[in-house]
């Protein structure tokens, strides 16, 4: 499938950082994507995937957060804002649903997050689920997965800044998520079972930079994902929920962390379906069996909208 031109357009966060957008247009959409691509990565990564749902017939729009991609550029690569920069970066996807509303009306929009976007899609469904008709989860875990870091990600910034580059995390992506992975060689296996797509993201430039210890501490601390009950009970139940991921993915933990996040939805009332893919790794849109897994996501869609 050849891969379509990505038009971009920006906007003013409402702390006046600009923020890039890149889109995919589908004529006469039967829904909109917005996809929260994410750390270390950005939104032009998503153009294979984008292409797929055009093709089907939907109208996909990814946003370069904060400290990524053309944004990051624009600001500084790693650096969500000098304060609270997480929920931030939370509000900027509320603020492009309220302009793919206007760019695409009258159809469903559909949140997709990836890895540290799918955990800005867990909190954006807590806080505005009601601007959304389905939301969709790759790559996962819970809020509190990495919650002993915390004290070692406030040292760093009580050390050397918030905007420093974050060596405790800049390890663990490069290294200590491979452990135990028997092709093991440029520290990013864990990413993929493909090695040109891991090759790929080592080249990239604006891939597999370190985020700042500030950036990793707002979004493991200052968070406002559900964690209680009554948090997943502000969700909208009849908001349906699509959760995918690789068995071998170590941000999961072999599934368990998906298995209670999926437990705590399903308490609140909420249909969730999930698939879990056999030796798959972390992006499994990028893995050895991605049409298969594109695949899934559009029979997902089609059914669900």
């Amino acid at each position: 499938m050849t891969n379509p031109a990505a038009a971009q357009f920006n906007f003013q966060a409402q702390d006046g950082l600009t923020i890039t957008v890149y889109q995919w247009l589908a004529e006469n959409p039967r829904a909109a994507i917005i996809i929260a691509h994410g750390a270390a990565e950005h939104a032009a990564r998503y153009a294979r995937v984008a292409a797929a749902l055009v093709a089907a017939g939907y109208s996909v729009y990814a946003i370069d957060h904060r400290g990524h991609g053309a944004t990051g550029r624009a600001g500084q690569l790693g650096v969500f804002a000098d304060t609270d920069g997480w929920n931030r970066a939370v509000d900027d996807l509320l603020q492009l649903s309220h302009l793919v509303r206007e760019r695409c009306p009258g159809v469903p929009m559909v949140l997709f997050g990836h890895s540290m976007g799918s955990l800005m899609t867990q909190q954006y469904v807590g806080l505005y689920g009601d601007t959304i008709d389905a939301a969709v989860l790759s790559g996962s875990t819970l809020a509190n997965a990495f919650a002993e870091l915390i004290p070692a990600l406030q040292a760093e910034v009580d050390a050397l800044g918030r905007n420093s580059p974050s060596k405790i995390m800049a390890e663990m992506m490069g290294q200590g998520f491979n452990d135990g992975f028997e092709d093991a060689r440029t520290g990013y296996e864990w990413l993929s079972r493909d090695h040109d797509e891991v090759q790929a993201y080592i080249d990239d430039p604006l891939c597999g930079f370190e985020l700042s210890s500030g950036a990793w501490l707002d979004m493991f601390k200052f968070n406002r994902i559900p964690r209680e009950a009554e948090e997943f009970a502000k969700i909208p139940r009849d908001l349906p929920i699509y959760l995918f991921a690789g068995d071998a993915d170590p941000i999961n933990q072999n599934l368990a962390t998906l298995h209670a996040l999926i437990d705590h939805y399903t308490a609140a009332g909420l249909h969730v379906e999930a698939k879990f893919y056999q030796q798959g790794r972390h992006e499994m849109l990028n893995e050895i069996n991605r049409e298969e897994v594109t695949q899934d996501l559009l029979n997902w869609l089609d059914k669900t909208l």
